[in-house]
């Protein structure tokens, strides 16, 4: 039940979104009910994974249910781009984005890596959702700035230009997205080092040297962003490099371990 209520309301508001988003090409911006079916799909999420994930000795989190979470968090910057007018065809392709991460919310049978309850741990597990859905949103806002990109620079005259917002507008939100993901994962990374305490026994070593070396990556076009002005195709390309990385760092050493070892970290 929960799956097809929480499903159906992004794809609603993803919807909507997109029909507003059309619209505004022939015309004015109009305003719409998206970002609130968008808001009221994110609340049913919340309730959908709290159920999903609850485990006797604190949480558990799969594959599936991990992907679910970052989605969570894609949902909930979509619900809220939802109500910028102009911005409506970029939030409609990430709540799409939304539904498509929760589909697998409780029904991949893998080992379920068992947490402990307690604010600290939970405090990481947060920050690094947030992170990873924040860099993944900028990660897709820049797939479709250097689309619209190309598109211009070919001269083909094509409408769906119309519906998304001018290019600047684009890039701002792109590289605004980004510093807070970068942010994010900051201090993701200092947080997560306290829980550390042997990164071979504990099976770590290759996802921390992975997200270091995405920390890494962002970093740099951060600041070739803010101290030379980097933008366009180098600009895409590193936002790109940077979250495969730090998709390996996480879902491919989870896959690993839990699939292929039937183990998990700690």
């Amino acid at each position: 039940m929960y799956a097809v209520v929480v499903i159906g309301l992004y794809l609603l508001a993803a919807a909507i979104a997109a029909w507003n988003a059309w619209r505004k090409a022939d015309g004015p911006p109009t305003h719409g009910p998206s970002p609130y079916i968008a808001g009221l799909a994110v609340l049913s999420h919340v309730g959908w994974l709290s159920v999903t994930i609850r485990a006797e000795a604190g949480f558990a989190l799969d594959i599936a249910d991990a992907m679910s979470l970052f989605g969570l968090v894609i949902g909930a910057i979509a619900a809220l781009l939802a109500a910028r007018p102009y911005f409506r065809a970029p939030a409609a392709i990430l709540l799409a984005t939304a539904a498509v991460l929760a589909l697998g919310t409780g029904s991949v049978s893998t080992v379920r890596e068992v947490t402990e309850s307690g604010w600290p741990l939970a405090a990481h597990i947060t920050l690094s959702a947030l992170a990873f859905g924040l860099l993944g949103t900028a990660a897709i806002l820049a797939i479709v700035l250097a689309a619209q990109a190309a598109t211009l620079r070919s001269r083909r005259p094509a409408r769906w230009l119309a519906a998304l917002p001018p290019m600047e507008s684009m890039e701002h939100a792109v590289f605004t997205v980004l510093t807070l993901g970068f942010i994010a994962l900051s201090v993701t990374l200092l947080v997560g080092f306290f829980f550390v305490t042997n990164l071979f026994e504990q099976r770590l070593v290759h996802k921390v040297t992975l997200a270091i070396a995405a920390w890494v990556i962002f970093g740099i076009l951060l600041l070739g962003r803010y101290r030379f002005g980097w933008r366009g195709r180098k600009a895409t390309w590193l936002v790109l490099a940077g979250f495969v990385v730090l998709t390996m760092s996480y879902f491919l050493t989870k896959f690993i371990l839990e699939v292929l070892l039937e183990r998990h970290w700690g």
